[in-house]
């Protein structure tokens, strides 16, 4: 992997994790204090989500959901993703960033959903299933940028925006320098977890998520 990935930025955007079936997903939100603010369906990848927003950062979780599964979904790995084999944690960017400025830093994925001749850019290297899925979000809004009513109220008034998110993995060295341009992610070994801290308006702590993976 091209070391250029530590001499650059990338705005995050969604942070989401596969988790077996809706009630795993509901029951998870509601564990950790989190709204859902939207589920959306994706047509052709075979899953569904819900989503819980915040100002800057979606936080999401998806699962199978028994629909058809495109060609194009089983080469990118996510539904083998979902399956258990392999990392069940997805990291998207928005706008421009290190992976794109790499030859074949990333791969273009036609998602069923999208319109015809439309691709995600997923990051090369996380085509490795060991690692996560890293892919850049189509339209990139950040959830309180968004005009169409899909994010509703958000978390607010109680929440605000991420503070960090630390990922345990079994491969932290591997995960680390993929996911090295993402300023609020950590990544260190140990048992697999998402840890994430979510800020009060006023910057302050007001929320400690932690989902064991």
């Amino acid at each position: 992997m091209s070391s250029s990935l530590r001499s650059g930025t990338a705005e995050l955007d969604h942070l989401f994790l596969v988790v077996p079936d809706e009630k795993t997903a509901t029951t998870m939100m509601e564990d950790a204090g989190l709204r859902v603010n939207y589920r959306r369906v994706h047509p052709g990848q075979g899953t569904t989500n819900v989503c819980a927003c915040l100002d800057d950062v979606f936080i999401e979780l998806l699962w199978l959901d028994g629909s058809e599964i495109s060609d194009a979904t089983e080469a990118i790995t996510l539904s083998s993703r979902a399956r258990g084999k392999g990392s069940p944690i997805g990291i998207s960017w928005r706008g421009l960033s290190p992976f794109e400025n790499q030859i074949g830093g990333t791969t273009p994925y036609f998602a069923p959903f999208m319109p015809e001749g439309v691709s995600i850019p997923v990051a090369t290297a996380s085509l490795d299933p060991r690692l996560p899925f890293v892919f850049r979000t189509p339209g990139g809004t950040p959830p309180i940028k968004r005009a169409d009513g899909l994010v509703g109220e958000r978390q607010t008034p109680e929440l605000a925006t991420l503070g960090c998110c630390e990922l345990v993995v079994p491969n932290a060295d591997s995960v680390q320098e993929l996911l090295a341009p993402f300023e609020l992610i950590s990544v260190r070994s140990g048992d697999p977890a998402l840890k994430l801290t979510l800020l009060r308006p006023d910057k302050t702590v007001g929320l400690k998520v932690d989902w064991a993976i």
